[in-house]
């Protein structure tokens, strides 16, 4: 995929995956991606996913033209489902540029 860093993560199931999702093919957004991580939960205890990236597929099912219902139940299915781990394919998300940096002195 040009110009974009696509990643592959493999995340234990350990506790709930504490991940929210927005946007979805039908929004302004045009794809699937991490409104939030929630402290303590397996994404974050992974560490390699971040607000703004873009989940691309889940366990092998594509989530490009997804709408946020469908990746909402691939999501839990693919949790819920039998295996100790989760495999997410990201774009990961362009680092932000801020003209209104804060400085340490």
């Amino acid at each position: 995929i040009v110009g974009k860093d696509v990643r592959l993560l493999r995340i234990k199931k350990e506790g709930s995956l504490d991940l929210a999702v927005e946007g979805g093919i039908s929004t302004p957004l045009g794809k699937i991606v991490v409104s939030a991580i929630y402290d303590g939960g397996a994404a974050d205890k992974h560490g390699g996913i971040v607000k703004g990236d873009q989940i691309m597929a889940v366990n092998g099912k594509i989530l490009v033209d997804a709408t946020l219902p469908e990746a909402q139940t691939t999501l839990a299915k693919s949790w819920n489902s039998g295996g100790d781990w989760i495999d997410l394919v990201i774009a990961v998300s362009p680092p932000k540029d801020y003209e209104d940096e804060v400085t340490f002195f």
